[in-house]
């Protein structure tokens, strides 16, 4: 069954939740410690969160089989909060179809810059897109330290 890309819907938060905690634990164990990771991904998928964290976000989900596989987010202003592709499918294309289907969005909207906080496993993949790294960050999150980074990309006008 070929994947579909289609908008955002309050009904995508547990799967988006699953996603974001398997794309962390299992897609960016090479990039971060055991306690980095628990930190980052919290205990356990919390779908509950996820419902409060996405009804004010627009965004585009990949589904296969009726099973979200990826999701990203962005504002009006541009900021991309999230953007997640399920372990299991990586390197597919997933990613970079869920990415284009936000860039067309944002040129709807005539947004010109756009922007997000990129972790180690993610940088290659906005690189690969044109972004630039603005500089190195590291959030605290739980307690713990993270490395990631403030990227940027300028959209034509």
């Amino acid at each position: 069954m070929p994947v579909e890309i289609r908008p955002l819907c309050k009904s995508d938060a547990s799967d988006c939740a699953h996603v974001f905690f398997d794309a962390v634990m299992i897609g960016a164990k090479e990039h971060y410690s055991k306690e980095q990771l628990a930190a980052w991904a919290g205990p356990a998928p919390a779908p509950e969160r996820w419902s409060a964290k996405l009804c004010d976000m627009a965004g585009f989900v990949a589904v296969k089989d009726n099973i979200v596989i990826g999701f990203m987010t962005i504002d009006t202003k541009g900021y991309i909060e999230f953007a997640f592709t399920s372990p299991n499918h990586t390197r597919q294309g997933i990613g970079t179809t869920i990415y284009n289907q936000l860039l067309s969005w944002a040129e709807q909207r005539d947004i010109t810059t756009l922007s997000a906080d990129i972790s180690l496993a993610a940088k290659p993949f906005f690189l690969h897109h044109g972004w630039q790294v603005e500089c190195e960050q590291a959030p605290v999150v739980r307690g713990i330290s993270l490395t990631n980074f403030l990227m940027t990309k300028t959209l034509a006008t």
